[in-house]
């Protein structure tokens, strides 16, 4: 019996034409979507892209852009959970943030659909290979993506957020992150993703000597920006002396010490917020204040709706041409402008402050202030620092309430204060029993 041959499978002419990867209807439809919103927030008209046929719409996709990935630099040293974070942060600011928002064109879109036309359209193969009327149509499109420079718009736009979540992730006595320039990846034979690589910098330190005894102190900077190196904190002296004829810039470094104080008193938030107030202060805003007693402070900043906020001090001392950041000193401490007001007011003493749990900024959160008449007139009504609970409420459940056993101790204590307003002692020891 003769054996069964296969068939020969015989080719028609067009398929020589077809898309090598073949993506799914739905991923199709949403790219050509995305296509036409691009196409209108670049000021082309929409229609434009069914210049093309379904054969060619297709092609023009069949290699897709991912949506980018953080990777370490290899040699460097990055925890893995900072690696998710960054990820996490940038996907979300692509999603969220918008290139044009009255087409509808996320950063996403350009990240993705906005890079693959890009570089569909520079292939100068492909696009000699069309038929005239659709080699024309891609030639203007290369033209238009060339002269908006979509891929430098969108590096740009990323590089910067991962900027930010890396200078909340860094610290001075530990590891300074940065990033180097993506780069594109073939992920399969399908798919190409961009790959940005987190750089480390190890912490720089010095030796200082204050009040007589050896200090060790970390330098305050940034990591590798793209192109830019590593660049360490610095700010002028003009700052600190108004009307100096010279503008000598300072090193910034801060001892652990500081470091340890800053932690322990913004304590009601977040590592990587606090890391945020902590490079916002240091680093950009650089508010100098001057304190009752005379001394020079830089205000420690948060953000919130109404503007940059005060929520501490950081003391530092000038040796040479470096600024040491010495502490961090709390809103209500009696050597800052807030704290004295409170100090001289009921002649409170800093173990008064200590005892009570106000030198820590969740003594805003936990106890009642408006519950405590002579607190609420000089915190609220006269200090207006009820602008500390604004900072919080969007990380804060509305229902969740004061705590009332410590609102309950701090009220007691000042109604005794009231009675008896020299045996501050006697009070805190009959309260602590």
């Amino acid at each position: 019996m003769a054996k069964n041959k296969k068939r020969k499978k015989v080719q028609s002419p067009h398929q020589n034409q077809s898309v090598s990867i073949k993506h799914s209807k739905t991923y199709l439809d949403a790219c050509y979507a995305a296509v036409r919103r691009i196409f209108r927030a670049m000021g082309e008209d929409g229609s434009l892209f069914d210049t093309f046929t379904k054969r060619q719409k297709q092609d023009i996709f069949r290699i897709a852009v991912s949506p980018p990935r953080i990777m370490p630099m290899p040699g460097h040293k990055v925890p893995r959970q900072y690696l998710r974070y960054v990820q996490e942060e940038l996907i979300t600011y692509l999603k969220r943030e918008y290139f044009n928002k009255e087409a509808g064109v996320t950063w996403m879109d350009m990240a993705t659909v906005g890079q693959a036309l890009q570089l569909m359209f520079s292939v100068e193969s492909y696009v000699n290979a069309l038929p005239e009327p659709q080699r024309e149509t891609a030639n203007r499109l290369r033209e238009m993506f060339e002269k908006h420079d979509i891929f430098s718009l969108v590096q740009e736009s990323m590089a910067g957020h991962i900027k930010i979540s890396l200078m909340m992730l860094s610290q001075p006595n530990f590891r300074i992150y940065g990033q180097q320039g993506g780069e594109h990846k073939a992920t399969n034979k399908a798919s190409l993703q961009q790959v940005v690589r987190i750089t480390t910098h190890e912490c720089q330190s010095l030796r200082f000597k204050y009040r007589n005894k050896e200090r060790t102190a970390f330098r305050v900077g940034t990591g590798q920006f793209m192109s830019i190196p590593y660049t360490g904190a610095t700010i002028a002296m003009s700052k600190i002396i108004p009307g100096i004829t010279h503008d000598r810039q300072l090193n910034i470094y801060i001892q652990s010490h500081a470091i340890h104080r800053f932690k322990e008193r913004i304590d009601t938030f977040y590592p990587i917020m606090r890391n945020e107030f902590f490079v916002i202060s240091l680093m950009m805003a650089q508010r100098i204040v001057r304190s009752p007693n005379g001394m020079q402070m830089i205000a420690c900043i948060a953000p919130c709706d109404s503007g940059e906020k005060t929520i501490g001090y950081f003391a530092f001392t000038i040796d040479g041409d470096n600024l040491l950041v010495l502490t961090l000193l709390p809103l209500l401490s009696h050597n800052v402008p807030e704290g004295r007001v409170l100090y001289d007011r009921l002649n409170l003493s800093p173990d008064d402050l200590k005892y009570l749990g106000m030198d820590k900024l969740s003594f805003f959160y936990e106890v009642d202030i408006a519950q405590i008449p002579i607190l609420k007139q000089i915190l609220f009504d006269e200090l207006h620092l009820d602008y500390v609970h604004t900072i919080y409420n969007s990380f804060r459940s509305k229902d969740e309430p004061f705590n009332e056993k410590r609102t309950l101790f701090v009220k007691n204590f000042f109604q005794k204060l009231e009675e008896q307003p020299a045996d501050h002692t006697e009070i805190l020891d009959d309260l602590m029993e």
